[in-house]
């Protein structure tokens, strides 16, 4: 996985964690409170003789508690802020058709626009609040064709402040955005550093348990099967005792570099301590992490470490397990754990299934 992959990763988790959040709780306060209104408001009108507002009202409460709903029962899907968008542009046409109660409708679109800046993201609201008021302002210009009956000064007026009203709340979303984008940038500038070893620049342990693995237990189908490769460097206390640590560490960085080139975009190559590695290979079996590990064993033990005058032969042993399923993941670490230990009693320098 290269550096872009993992910083997504790092977004959307980050992401998920808060703007989500705030949108689905956002979604839950305006459905609930506005279709109890749109309700207690149809009902009220029910006995005034205009069956049209009194079903557009009905309606559009039914859709609005039908659509949180479902919601509820699909928290994942992003389609519902959409539909509340829907929702609002056909309440606020019918009131702007009806005219509400004696012509008052006008005065409640206001918090409905509102509504439909905040749910849906930034930029499609503005194609929703676009559409929303071009067709509302047609039926303005040609009240010959709806029912209601408005003044031309009060026509006017509306469209002024509503105009005012929509610059100031999408400039206002606008700035909150962009702050929040800044906190973002700054975050995940931070969730990197603490989820990178600062000498290989590999994901650390850190990022395989609070982000990696996190990610694959709330959606198992876009990584298991799942193989993991736990990778030691053999004899590595003799480049140190031999070369120094200086030359040590970069003899990390250069098996590190060779494994990263190695593998797939989509696999994981992690340090997890010392001279240690763990290798995770998303929808790989036991028969392609091994040939995958074997392609690394063989790449790292012919590409020697060189320095200077320094050329040395680097190998390291292999130990591979696979995790059908996400119940099994921590065995299937353990087990690789296992096989390497097996591979270094073999004789070092091999792949251990």
């Amino acid at each position: 996985m290269d550096t872009s992959s993992i910083r997504q990763l790092l977004r959307g988790a980050q992401q998920d964690e808060a703007e989500a959040k705030r949108r689905r709780l956002t979604l839950y306060f305006i459905s609930y409170v506005g279709g109890i209104i749109m309700a207690v408001m149809a009902w009220v009108n029910m006995g005034r003789g205009d069956t049209l507002l009194v079903g557009s009202l009905a309606v559009s409460s039914a859709v609005v508690f039908a659509n949180v709903l479902l919601s509820h029962i699909y928290s994942r899907s992003d389609i519902f802020y959409y539909i509340a968008g829907v929702i609002v542009f056909f309440t606020i046409n019918a009131l702007v058709y009806t005219g509400g109660l004696h012509n008052t409708g006008l005065y409640f679109i206001y918090p409905l626009l509102f509504i439909q800046i905040i749910v849906v993201t930034f930029k499609p609201a503005i194609v929703y609040v676009s559409v929303t008021m071009g067709v509302a302002i047609f039926m303005l210009f040609h009240q010959d064709n709806i029912a209601a009956n408005y003044p031309p000064e009060h026509v006017s007026r509306f469209l002024i402040s509503t105009l005012a009203f929509i610059c100031v709340a999408f400039i206002g979303e606008n700035f909150w955005h962009q702050s929040r984008k800044a906190l973002l940038k700054e975050n995940l500038e931070r969730m990197r550093q603490a989820n990178t070893d600062p000498l290989t620049k590999l994901p650390n342990r850190r990022f395989l348990e609070a982000v990696f693995f996190e990610k694959a237990m709330q959606d198992p189908t876009a990584y298991f099967p799942i193989s993991a490769v736990v990778v030691d460097i053999d004899h590595f206390k003799r480049i140190n005792d031999s070369y120094g640590h200086d030359i040590g560490d970069e003899a990390l960085i250069h098996v590190a570099t060779l494994m990263k080139d190695t593998v797939r975009t989509s696999d994981i190559v992690a340090r997890t301590g010392g001279e240690e590695f763990l290798i995770l290979f998303p929808h790989a079996t036991l028969t392609q992490a091994v040939k995958l590990a074997e392609k690394i064993r063989a790449t790292i033990e012919q590409t020697p470490f060189e320095k200077g005058d320094i050329h040395h032969v680097i190998t390291a042993s292999f130990g591979v397990a696979t995790a059908l399923t996400d119940s099994n993941l921590n065995a299937t670490l353990k087990q690789a754990d296992d096989n390497l230990y097996k591979a270094k009693e073999q004789g070092r320098n091999r792949v251990v299934e």
